[in-house]
């Protein structure tokens, strides 16, 4: 392969990467674009039913769900064999599909249980019965779309992801609106909108794959996924657990507050580290096996880290008054809770660019250890903070444990590959974080709007500007910042 097809079959994935990063964009955007109506016609319980139900949702996926995510592309890539490939999709499907599927139908039989064991109270049994659809209908899509990625089809994927959001949007519109059902609209919905779409891409991808089962195919992915469905627990733990300690020591009340404020803090996530990470998770590899990387490292982590924090500061001070514009009165306290979730967004995605010291040099048991420490801590921190400052608390402790680990991975990570970067940026741009928001959301506030939103506005423009003046001193970032932009956003179609 010549160094020009080399370049343009680079150029090509950076393309992928950034239209599948749209797409995910674009399936997880409902939920936010929905507050304005779910604030409106929701009460903070209703809110914070449907909260604590994705989070039992999730955790009967990683309990019951045989999830295979991970092994289906490096089997697939494995082998040249079609039909090999084909019969590992068609297997991966048939087996969590059925595993799935009894587990739905054992939570439609015990809902009533399942309630009373969640809520407290055996009321929100059909909520439950109609959600557990999900723990079939979303592992049916994720395969789909996973399949859809292996075969290099980035524009059917961001348009089966436009289409999904566009139905859920309307059926949320038109049940929670319309029939204002409330809560059980949204389960409903959600229902509706997964299955269709579960049904389409089911049909889809086994047309193309047939429909096999291999049994050695599955022992061998079942190998492979089991030590990751371990870990898995407990990141679903530290940042999902908060919900049912919420529920015990105070109320559906302060889920649903909880909830809405951790909506703001995921447009880091989603926005920013997402389609950062789909080029990254690549481009790191590359970068390491040239040797000498250490300073493309630590450029790219003051890259992302200043994006973030940046947006962080902006998320923290303005979430007051979008909320006020946007929501009802008894939604107003969730932006007491935004600041510390923002920013343990930060801290749990710098988690993760660190973790590449233990996968470059194959340490992943640090991983799951570093995971099991943090969950110990925030255990701790929830149980007491959230006693005493209820949803508040419960953003407290998540930034708290999720601070700790990152500097324990920083730290660990330094011994196993030492990727050269400094903390002192960071932790200067955290102070001046610290002080902005506490000046914006203590100090200065103002019950007028206007002049609540040009206080907030000065002080985040003199805060953006005492961050981003030395990186754009910096030729090395400006090199890379033009360097990253047309990889995300080719200028042609043809060029992908």
């Amino acid at each position: 392969m010549t160094q020009q097809s080399k370049k343009s079959v680079a150029h090509r994935l950076l393309g992928h990467a950034g239209i599948y990063a749209m797409g995910n964009i674009l399936r997880q955007l409902a939920g936010f674009l929905m507050l304005p109506i779910y604030t409106r016609y929701l009460t903070p319980a209703d809110y914070g039913v449907v909260g604590l139900m994705i989070f039992a949702i999730s955790l009967m996926e990683l309990v019951f769900g045989a999830r295979l995510y991970w092994a289906i592309p490096k089997y697939y890539f494995d082998t040249k064999d079609k039909k090999l490939q084909a019969s590992l999709v068609s297997t991966a499907m048939i087996l969590t599909g059925a595993i799935s599927a009894a587990a739905a139908i054992a939570m439609v039989f015990l809902r009533q249980p399942i309630s009373k064991g969640l809520y407290g109270t055996p009321e929100f049994a059909s909520i439950v019965g109609f959600f557990s659809v999900l723990l079939l209908t979303q592992s049916l899509e994720e395969y789909a779309l996973v399949y859809l990625r292996l075969q290099q089809r980035p524009w059917f994927y961001i348009t089966v992801s436009f289409f999904r959001l566009a139905i859920q949007l309307g059926l949320n519109v038109w049940f929670v609106v319309s029939l204002e059902m409330g809560a059980m609209g949204v389960a409903v919905s959600s229902m509706i909108s997964s299955s269709i779409f579960a049904l389409l891409l089911l049909a889809y991808t086994l047309r193309q794959v047939g429909w096999h089962f291999n049994g050695a195919i599955a022992e061998k992915m079942i190998r492979f996924c089991w030590p990751l469905w371990l870990g898995g627990f407990a990141g679903l733990y530290i940042g999902s657990a908060n919900r049912y300690y919420l529920r015990i020591f105070t109320s559906l009340d302060d889920i649903g507050l909880f909830e809405l404020a951790v909506k703001f803090s995921t447009i880091i996530t989603v926005l920013i580290w997402g389609p950062f990470a789909t080029y990254w998770q690549v481009e790191r590899f590359n970068y390491y096996r040239q040797g000498n990387a250490e300073s493309i490292f630590q450029n790219v982590f003051y890259f992302i880290s200043t994006l973030m924090v940046v947006a962080a500061i902006g998320i923290s001070i303005f979430a007051g008054p979008v909320i006020r514009i946007m929501a009802a009165p008894t939604f107003y306290r969730a932006s007491e809770a935004v600041p510390f979730l923002a920013f343990g967004a930060v801290f749990g995605s710098l988690v993760i660019f660190s973790n590449f010291s233990f996968l470059a040099k194959e340490k992943t048991g640090w991983i799951s250890r570093n995971n099991y420490l943090t969950a110990a801590v925030v255990t701790v921190l929830y149980l007491s903070l959230i006693p005493m400052a209820g949803h508040v608390g419960a953003a407290m402790a998540l930034m708290l444990a999720q601070a700790v680990q990152f500097f324990v991975v920083h730290r660990a990570s330094r011994s196993v590959y030492d990727m050269g970067i400094s903390l002192r940026p960071l932790v200067g741009m955290l102070f001046i974080s610290a002080v902005v928001c506490f000046l914006a959301n203590v100090v200065l506030t103002s019950d007028s709007l206007l002049h609540d939103l040009a206080v907030k506005t000065l002080l985040y423009a003199v805060a953006c500007g005492i961050i981003l003046l030395p990186h754009w001193r910096n030729a090395e970032t400006r090199r890379l910042l033009h360097e990253l932009a047309p990889r995300f956003f080719p200028k042609h179609a043809t060029d992908i």
